[in-house]
């Protein structure tokens, strides 16, 4: 910005200036003789002074060759009060005085080309400068004001004196010598600061005796006229102008008065204003800009000591200033000015009132001001802040998202990551004792709109987002704090942020532990499980938090429900379906068996309930970290046979290592194994139904872990006598339908099964008697038979799924939806033509596919179809929804067959029936119940009933059949029993159309009779 030759006429101004008048045996005002002779006896020091001015600045000047130029520019004055002259006896006009700087200093070289001429507007500004220092006029300085300026350069002989060992700090020439010695560092700039602030204390007592105002316009005048009389292209000037109304505004805001006047009493307010300002400055640039990341805890510790003395600044400034007080709309003025300054910032009224509401947050006061107060709030906290701050660095990589846990060993991990969760807590908790008061959360809103109104978002809207979730946040914060209203209160800061915290923790160990992570390796079972437990305790403490009891009850679950459906995360149902989901979760699955059998009925979630979900949770996670750990090192297709598995299960169940969850889990999962026919499932999920037995591998297992999950949910929140959950034999009919009562809402809600379908409980009864391997026909839906149905299930869905790939793109090119329809022919050589590579899972199901013609096919799809739903109609057309189950009649079909099919034929046959007869003797008994009771049939008129449907594919129903059956019950007609799967689906297919038109029956009585299917599958619903 200088160069060396501009440098050195800016030191001789500055000599000038601070002696501002040398000269030469005649008098100012006289013609000068010739200039060999106009040599001022005495001012040859003043050209030795010049290195000095330049070496003070710089920071490398002794202090003897210091004192020496101000003795040697006081002597000058001194001789010049003592020899020369003006025009009047006792002053010099401006103009002698320019005239004599431009004889003895700035045109005294004989290199020099072009002599210098100080403009009158130059000279105007040097006599303002002179006022404030030593008083009097702008036309004239007297021989009194002489006497002035020697006194005043015994004090700023004082003052540079004392700032010359730190000058080098103060020009930004000092380098600190690093972390070995930061203390003597730390030490030697706080004398700088010290001294920097004395010298301006000295410096404005001097100007304040004076009693000279002077304007801060005046000042970027000087500067622009000494920067066109050096004829240099400084950039001081221009940035001062550029700046200056910023600092008028700044000047007005913390020292009051009129923002370009600088006044007798405000010398002092402005210059500390000034040295301390600066001081900041320097803590940054040497401290904390410059600072290793190394010795990060050094810029922390100096942060916090710039923040503490910026406020202590502001503090002493505003106490001082006449008014007291800093407005809002003296901040809103300031922000103005500095958009010209900064044509990128934008800033309005309605911004700087949301910007004073955090300040009232945190500063406390009001939030139409600032006071002297406010900033000694702020004081007191930063050092409680830094200590904080300082807890919280060493972790702030994993709070930051940007820690690797790979670099550690899984204990280390997990240590390390334990222990910034608690930091993060307690930091946080204590954090929040800092707030001042109360804050509005729908202020937010209001401070992200006003900040994307004068910023447009390039991409998303933050202000969009805060407004959707703010009602959720609002409704969840008066749930925990018993409050009606959108303000945090002081006391509340500390246990929301501490919350905040630990879900926030919570979000950081998924993050880093479980995403993108397979669920497949034991560790990071492990990992999920230490997840599930931190999450429910911090449910748990939050419940113990809530003011008005541990507990959230029915109406705010479905309040709160509501809110979460209003933002789309979760499935949107009718209050009506919520409500009965919530009365189901609260007062069946999270109370004990003991208690809900006992007639307990929370209508809440409690503490409780939270030891609920632990417990099914936990064995669920130990079972399952067992399967994992039982198959780590097999492949995809490897495991152990039904035998194998029960050894190794029983054996485990005798482990004294074994927690009581595990006991639970493994006991029940030996119970499914432990099961006439596996259920084994292959690598997409599909059960195997084969003569052929495979392993139970880690899929297998794993799915009949969640097999034995649901089931247990199911008996321990709806059977209702205990020594049925206990011993495992299950729920009674009664039992299951008031289960589907219960949950009928939400599984229509669903789309899982229809509002007309009212046999849907009793339909899985019967299944589960029936067709799961357990299977044996009594009155009781065992724990082992809704297992084996509720795999079977799962198995169902994922062939439709595949199946209705092909089905889609081959019979329909409308869009898809529940009511979409295809032909029935469509369908059923979609399946034929996709099945041989979906139904792998069943190779005897396939077996039979390849050696029945296809009209064959046609009569056992059809059948098949309408046990599935679908009604036959003039239209040939079957909506998609009506044949989604056709894969489920399948397994069953397949499941009857290798159940009892003992030689594998394809056939079942009478003895082969005798094994079956059990198994459907109840089905039979519901059938003929009005026969039984009249008499027309027996008891052990039962078993002729079974073989006969098995032979003819259906009861007897006309006169003729009804003869044949007294024949063939009294033997007269051989059994020739030879049931295939078309004979099974036949059976099933007319049980479906017997069912259908006694629907059709009783829906035809309704005065709006819905004329859809029943669902799913109607086709076992009793009539």
């Amino acid at each position: 910005m200088f160069s060396k030759a501009s440098f050195n006429k800016l030191t001789a101004m500055v000599l000038a200036i601070a002696i501002t008048l040398t000269g030469c045996d005649s008098k100012v005002g006289e013609e000068p003789p010739p200039a060999a002779s106009q040599e001022f006896a005495g001012t040859q020091c003043l050209s030795e002074a010049k290195p000095v001015v330049k070496a003070f600045l710089e920071g490398t000047a002794k202090a003897q060759e210091l004192e020496n130029s101000w003795d040697c520019v006081s002597s000058v004055v001194e001789k010049f009060k003592r020899y020369v002259r003006g025009r009047t006896a006792d002053r010099y006009t401006v103009q002698e005085l320019a005239t004599f700087l431009e004889t003895n200093f700035l045109n005294n070289s004989k290199d020099q080309k072009e002599k210098l001429k100080i403009s009158p507007a130059l000279q105007a500004e040097f006599m303002k400068i002179k006022q404030i220092f030593i008083g009097g006029g702008q036309e004239y300085i007297t021989r009194a004001e002489i006497d002035k300026l020697i006194v005043l350069f015994k004090n700023l002989r004082q003052i540079t004196v004392g700032l010359n060992p730190y000058m080098k700090v103060i020009s930004l020439n000092w380098t600190p010598s690093g972390n070995k010695n930061i203390e003597s560092d730390i030490r030697y700039f706080e004398e700088a600061n010290q001294e920097l602030q004395n010298g301006a204390r000295h410096l404005a007592a001097s100007i304040e005796a004076n009693g000279i105002a002077y304007k801060l316009s005046d000042f970027a005048a000087f500067t622009a006229e000494l920067s066109s009389f050096f004829d240099e292209g400084w950039e001081f000037p221009s940035s001062i102008e550029k700046y200056m109304p910023v600092i008028k505004k700044v000047k007005k805001a913390l020292a009051g008065g009129d923002e370009d006047l600088i006044t007798t009493s405000e010398w002092r307010r402005f210059l500390n204003l000034g040295a301390r300002g600066y001081v900041q400055y320097l803590r940054y640039f040497y401290f904390i800009q410059s600072v290793p990341e190394t010795g990060s805890g050094y810029r922390l510790s100096y942060l916090a000591r710039t923040v503490e003395d910026v406020l202590s600044v502001f503090q002493d400034l505003v106490a001082e200033k006449p008014e007291g007080v800093v407005s809002r709309s003296e901040v809103f003025e300031l922000l103005s000015t500095l958009q010209v300054v900064f044509p990128d910032l934008k800033v309005s009224d309605a911004l700087v009132l949301e910007f004073m509401k955090i300040k009232q947050l945190f500063f406390g006061g009001s939030v139409e001001s600032f006071t002297s107060a406010d900033f000694g709030t702020a004081r007191l906290k930063v050092s409680r802040i830094k200590i904080l701050v300082e807890r919280f660095m060493p972790y702030y990589s994993i709070y930051g998202g940007e820690w690797d846990p790979s670099f550690y060993d899984s204990q280390e991990s997990q240590k390390l990551f334990m222990e910034s969760q608690f930091v993060l807590e307690s930091t946080v908790r204590e954090a929040g004792v800092l707030f001042e008061g109360a804050y509005d959360l729908k202020d937010l809103e209001k401070l992200f709109a006003e900040i994307e109104r004068l910023y447009p978002p390039g991409g998303s809207s933050f202000a969009a987002t805060i407004e959707k979730y703010m009602d959720l946040a609002v409704t969840a914060k008066n749930l925990v704090f018993a409050s009606n209203d959108s303000s945090l209160r002081k006391s509340e800061w500390s246990v929301l942020l501490g919350f905040a915290a630990r879900f926030y923790s919570d979000y950081l160990y998924y993050d880093y532990f479980l995403k993108d992570q397979s669920f497949e390796r034991p560790l990071t079972l492990s990992y999920f499980s230490v997840l599930v437990n931190q999450s429910l305790n911090i449910l748990r403490d939050l419940l113990n938090t809530k003011v008005d009891g541990p507990e959230i009850n029915r109406a705010q679950i479905n309040n709160l429900y509501a809110k979460l459906m209003a933002v789309d995360l979760v499935p949107k149902l009718t209050n009506q379906a919520v409500d009965q989901v919530v009365g189901v979760a609260l007062n069946n699955i999270l109370v004990t068996p003991e208690q809900r059998i006992g007639g307990y009925k929370p209508n809440a979630l409690t503490v409780s309930s939270l030891e609920v979900v632990r417990e099914e949770a936990q064995v669920w996670l130990d079972t399952e970290l067992f399967i994992l750990g039982l198959s780590e090192n097999w492949h995809a297709e490897e495991g152990l046979k039904a035998k194998e598995l029960i050894t190794v299960l029983q054996k485990a169940l005798k482990d004294e290592a074994a927690t009581a969850y595990l006991i639970k889990g493994l006991s029940e999962l030996l119970l499914s194994v432990n099961s006439p026919v596996p259920m084994t499932v292959d690598q997409e999920g599909r059960l195997i139904i084969s003569k052929f037995e495979f392993p139970y591998t880690r899929k297998s297992l794993r799915q009949q872990n969640i097999n034995r999950g649901l089931t247990r949910i199911l008996l321990r929140s709806f059977v209702n006598e205990n020594s049925r959950i206990i011993s495992y034999s299950g729920a009674i009919l009664s039992e299951v339908e008031t289960a589907f009562v219960t949950l009928k809402p939400i599984l229509v809600e669903l789309k899982l099964i229809e509002e007309s379908n009212t046999g849907f409980a009793s339909a899985r009864f019967r299944e589960a008697n029936m067709f799961a391997p357990h299977a044996d026909g009594n009155t009781l839906a065992s724990y082992t038979e809704i297992s084996d149905l509720v795999g079977m299930i799962f198995s169902g869905f994922k062939l439709n799924s595949l199946l209705k790939i092909d089905l889609v793109a081959k019979c329909t090119k409308a869009p898809v939806d529940a009511k979409t329809t295809v032909t029935i022919g469509c369908a059923r050589d979609s399946y034929r033509q996709t099945m041989p590579t979906i139904m792998t899972a069943t190779p005897e199901y396939l077996d039979f596919m390849k050696k029945v013609s296809k009209d064959q096919w046609a009569i056992y799809m059809e059948n098949v179809f309408k046990s599935a739903g679908y009604i036959p109609n003039n239209q040939q057309l079957v909506r998609l929804e009506d044949i989604s189950l056709a894969p489920h009649v399948m397994q069953y079909i397949e499941m009857v067959f290798l159940r009892f099919d003992r030689n594998r034929d394809g056939i079942i046959s009478v003895s082969d029936a005798e094994g079956a007869f059990p198994v459907f003797r109840g089905v039979l008994r519901e059938l003929a119940a009005d026969q039984l009771k009249d008499g027309t049939l027996k008891e052990e008129d039962l078993w002729a009933l079974f073989t006969f449907i098995l032979r003819y594919g259906k009861p007897p129903e006309t006169i003729w059949e009804k003869a044949r059956f007294l024949s063939w019950r009294n033997k007269v007609i051989p059994w020739d029993v030879r049931a295939d799967r078309i004979q099974l689906s036949l059976i099933l297919g007319f049980i479906a159309d017997a069912v259908a038109k006694t629907a059709a029956i009783e829906k035809a009585k309704q005065p709006n009779p819905n004329l859809t299917p029943s669902g799913y599958p109607p086709w076992l619903q009793a009539p």
